[in-house]
């Protein structure tokens, strides 16, 4: 038997499905993203190569836009935030608000200077 090329159990039912994809058709970002849990103790590391690093923070990106999650990173990796991670949720909040507020601040001063050189 070739397991390599196997593609589905042997009752011949397809691996975990998601959009129509096999786990194993997946991307290596898309399987690590099918491994975020919710909690610390769940939390998937950024992977070294870049090219999956790309993808896999692009998918967080577009979960969290979804507006129907919400995957943060405290300093353990990637995880949904449970009951007991308040506080890791509120830094992590306060930490992109602040970062959104200075590329705020950032892109005025550059407009100005823009506007007075170039206007």
């Amino acid at each position: 038997m070739d397991l390599k090329n196997k593609k589905s159990t042997p009752e011949g039912a397809p691996l975990t499905q998601f959009n129509g994809t096999t786990f194993e058709e997946k991307s290596e970002a898309e399987k690590l993203f099918d491994l975020i849990g919710v909690g610390a103790a769940y939390a998937v590391r950024r992977p070294k190569d870049p090219k999956v690093d790309r993808e896999f923070r692009r998918l967080i990106a577009e979960a969290n836009a979804s507006g129907n999650d919400c995957i943060i990173n405290a300093g353990y990796g990637y995880y949904r935030p449970g009951d007991d991670d308040d506080f890791e949720a509120e830094l992590y909040f306060a930490s992109e608000r602040s970062r959104a507020k200075e590329i705020l601040r950032k892109v005025r001063r550059m407009e100005e200077v823009y506007n007075r050189r170039y206007q």
